[in-house]
């Protein structure tokens, strides 16, 4: 009986060492790994350029075309639209200090045209940098669906959706690197009668009763008012169940010149996406840390774990603070919020919880 005993013991000891030193490894493994998976996330695929072949022809003339439109898709993906005079000037050498990698996908000499599909990946901890010493936080927008539901009154007459100018060239004018995927609504007699009721009530208007029919569940509400050559526009944004109101005003002498009116759609996307943009904001400037327990049963939680950080840009590293058989102590070091934190984490299965003062890491099952 006490021989039986001593091997449970041993046993238990023996199983709670090699969890341990397995646990190590994995540890070891998270720590040399992060980094290098942050070398490669911003990669810009299928750039392409042409042009004639003739006697000054030159190839690297043209990867260096591709590497100036690549950085130029890049920075109009992740950043504001006020920060892109920032980075105007931005020089094509260190652009190339940038770059990770790239890869020539497609290639062509063909009737005297020169023609290349070229994949771009930029090193994350380099243009984290860079973007840092120039005072610019980036953005991390998913590609998202939204309802966009424009209403333009003209003098105080509303206009039918068929004729509403940015109703009918909404999804015709493009900007660069689109992050909203837009949906227009149908017209709806019942929703234009609650709309005119409620037109000098705007902030009472339940934008949600509008847009819910659709199943998207994020919308973007744009209540135009032209009069006295101003176009008033007070844009109501719900991205990911966070609502914002914002006005924008612009001068228009003729509210049917049509340049004009493109000109105004192509600045409302713009300032559209920025309010997405601006969901996702990455604060190089004020990093954060977290102490978080994360309790696991067995030794694939923790390599589950390893590999979710791994996949989470917006932690910059972490380190393993204590660890037993049963809980393990992080601490996380991350930009943006603890919000934005759990989002992140909740996409993988994960659950943040905050238990009187004390961060707890839960895996859902």
């Amino acid at each position: 009986m006490k021989d039986y005993l001593i091997l449970k013991y041993l046993t238990g000891f023996l199983k709670e060492y090699i969890f341990i030193f397995l646990s190590t490894i994995i540890i070891l493994f998270i720590s040399s790994t992060k980094s290098f998976c942050a070398e490669n996330v911003f990669t810009i695929n299928n750039v392409k350029v042409k042009g004639t072949i003739d006697l000054n022809f030159s190839r690297d003339k043209y990867l260096n075309r591709a590497f100036l439109t690549s950085f130029e898709m890049l920075m109009n993906k992740i950043l504001l639209s006020r920060d892109f005079t920032k980075i105007n000037n931005t020089k094509l050498k260190q652009i190339k200090s940038l770059i990770n990698s790239f890869q020539i996908l497609e290639e062509s000499y063909r009737k005297d045209e020169y023609k290349a599909k070229i994949k771009i990946s930029y090193s994350y901890v380099k243009v984290k940098k860079f973007l840092s010493q120039k005072n610019i936080s980036f953005s991390q927008p998913e590609n998202i669906s939204a309802v966009f539901f424009p209403v333009l009154f003209i003098n105080d007459e509303i206009q039918n959706l068929n004729d509403n100018f940015f109703y009918k060239h909404w999804t015709e004018i493009e900007i660069k690197n689109e992050l909203i995927n837009f949906v227009l609504p149908l017209e709806d007699l019942e929703d234009i009668s609650k709309i005119v009721e409620m037109k000098n009530r705007i902030e009472e208007i339940d934008v949600d009763s509008l847009v819910n029919k659709y199943d998207i569940k994020s919308y973007v509400f744009a209540l135009m008012d032209y009069q006295n050559k101003k176009l008033n526009v007070h844009v109501k944004t719900n991205f990911n169940n966070n609502k914002i109101s914002k006005n924008f005003l612009y001068e228009v002498e003729n509210i049917d010149d049509e340049l004009v009116l493109n000109s105004i759609l192509k600045d409302l996307k713009f300032n559209i996406t920025d309010l997405w943009k601006e969901e996702n904001l990455v604060n190089l400037l004020s990093p954060l840390s977290i102490n978080l327990k994360f309790q696991h049963s067995k030794l694939e939680d923790l390599d589950k774990l390893r590999s979710t950080l791994h996949k989470i840009i917006i932690i910059d590293e972490y380190t393993l603070e204590e660890f037993n058989i049963n809980n393990s102590l992080f601490k996380i070091y991350y930009y943006g919020n603890p919000k934005k934190l759990r989002s992140e984490l909740s996409k993988f299965g994960y659950m943040l919880m905050n238990n009187q003062g004390v961060w707890h890491l839960i895996l859902n099952e």
